[in-house]
């Protein structure tokens, strides 16, 4: 057995050697490397906004707890059929030799996006980050500016695809809601002019109807009262002596002639006492005073049949009143009835219209819904063209084919050595004769020196 010393000298006297055979196997990776195909993997995030604000409504959509559940839905929807679909119509991929290449497969059957669309989510894997709310697309091809392109068309076309999720089913509801406004409407304008032709019919155009009318009630009742003591008091002068009545004793015309009665009683009596009974003067002023007389008897008739006549109007004004009170008091009984079917009409007229402002307010957000411009998720990072291929992994293949070209040198030097063994050195002469070395001579520099190393 060598010993160590002979062998790091055999190994540092061959280093050509060794040294042409790393290089030879590195030279033998390099080859393998360059011959191997390349993959060239571009990587795209995505980013969900969670939990977020409705833009619309105004309120929470999502809540943090359920990220890990949303990313792996999320994660589905982007392997999905319809993201592959969209990539190709995106993109047009759908060349002439995609559609052969459909032909011959399918036959025909189908859809050419889908297939190949199919085809391309073969080269995609998403991967969701560690307690985060990212979503890495990785995307491999043999073209890193393929690479590139796909990654950032499945993020495009995912998020298109989201925000189709999120407005088709608002367009849906929208078209549905606007029917419904259609019937809530006519449900209301039918209401209405049930309403308005009960107001017609019954007269009563407001609130105010009612008011007037207990107001038209309480003046009647008060000139009732009136016209009640009015007809008494004339009762009460009609049934009695009317010519002692006072409107009868207040006439200025009783009261006149009265006076002038007195004057000629007067007058008769003073030419009673001077002339005889048949003087033709006395019997003038007599025939004067019988006159008046006949004048005051008349007169005190007629008043007394004016007061007989107010009397028998104010008995009339009376019921009349009365009359016109009940008949106020009956339409304050009906105008209660039509009161009570005007508030049944009136709370169907305010229902309709508390149901069309609901559908109508549901209508527009529908529709704010379904021209929203964006969702809550966000393109974090977009793909570049990757420098360095994934596979094969150069500098890994390199290190690998060091290492091995290295432990290669130094078994070929290591064999030769032993296949051809050579004393080298001091110790490796004392373990093989078994003799301690007694001295050592340094020929690096004589001509045997080169003699030695051409016969070894």
């Amino acid at each position: 057995m060598l010993p160590l010393s002979d062998l790091i000298a055999a190994l540092k006297r061959r280093w050509r050697l060794e040294l042409f055979v790393l290089m030879t196997v590195l030279a033998l990776v390099a080859i393998w490397t360059a011959s191997s195909p390349k993959t060239y993997v571009a990587t795209s995030s995505l980013l969900f906004d969670e939990p977020s604000v409705d833009p619309v409504q105004g309120t929470q959509t999502a809540a943090q707890d359920g990220v890990s559940a949303l990313l792996s839905t999320q994660s589905d929807v982007i392997h999905s059929i319809a993201v592959g679909s969209e990539v190709v119509r995106s993109l047009q991929l759908a060349t002439p030799d995609v559609l052969a290449r459909w032909q011959a497969v399918t036959g025909g059957n189908g859809d050419v996006n889908a297939w190949y669309g199919g085809q391309l989510l073969s080269n995609l894997v998403v991967a969701p980050g560690k307690s985060s709310r990212v979503l890495a697309l990785y995307y491999s091809s043999t073209d890193a500016q393929f690479a590139a392109l796909m990654a950032n068309a499945f993020a495009a076309a995912y998020l298109n695809t989201r925000l189709k999720l999120r407005t088709d089913p608002a367009r849906t509801y929208s078209r549905w809601f606007q029917e419904r406004t259609r019937e809530v409407r006519e449900n209301l304008q039918q209401a209405q002019a049930r309403l308005t032709a009960f107001k017609r019919k019954t007269g009563i155009v407001g609130t105010g109807t009612t008011d007037a009318e207990v107001a038209r009630l309480g003046g009647l009742s008060s000139q009732l009262t009136s016209a009640e003591a009015s007809a008494a008091a004339l009762n009460a002068r009609a049934s009695g002596n009317a010519a002692a009545s006072p409107d009868v004793q207040s006439s200025t015309v009783v009261q006149g002639l009265r006076a002038q009665i007195a004057s000629k009683a007067a007058q008769v009596s003073q030419m009673s006492t001077n002339l005889g009974p048949n003087h033709p003067d006395l019997i003038a002023v007599k025939a004067e005073l019988g006159e008046l007389r006949s004048k005051l008897a008349s007169e005190i008739g007629n008043s007394t049949q004016s007061v007989r006549v107010a009397s028998s109007a104010a008995t009339s004004t009376e019921a009349e009143m009365r009359e016109k009170l009940n008949a106020q008091r009956r339409r304050m009984l009906s105008l209660s009835t039509d009161n009570a079917q005007l508030d049944v009409l009136q709370r169907d007229v305010d229902t309709a219209q508390a149901a069309y402002d609901a559908v109508a307010a549901r209508l527009q957000t529908m529709r704010l819904q379904s021209v929203a411009p964006d969702t809550n998720v966000r393109q974090l990072d977009s793909a570049t063209p990757p420098l360095l291929p994934s596979s094969p992994n150069v500098p890994l293949r390199l290190l690998l084919g060091a290492m091995l070209g290295a432990l290669l040198a130094v078994g070929v030097g290591l064999g030769l050595e032993l296949w051809r063994p050579r004393v080298r050195t001091a110790d490796g002469i004392a373990g093989i004769t078994g003799l301690p070395v007694l001295a050592a001579v340094d020929l690096s520099g004589s001509r045997a020196s080169a003699f030695l190393a051409e016969t070894a």
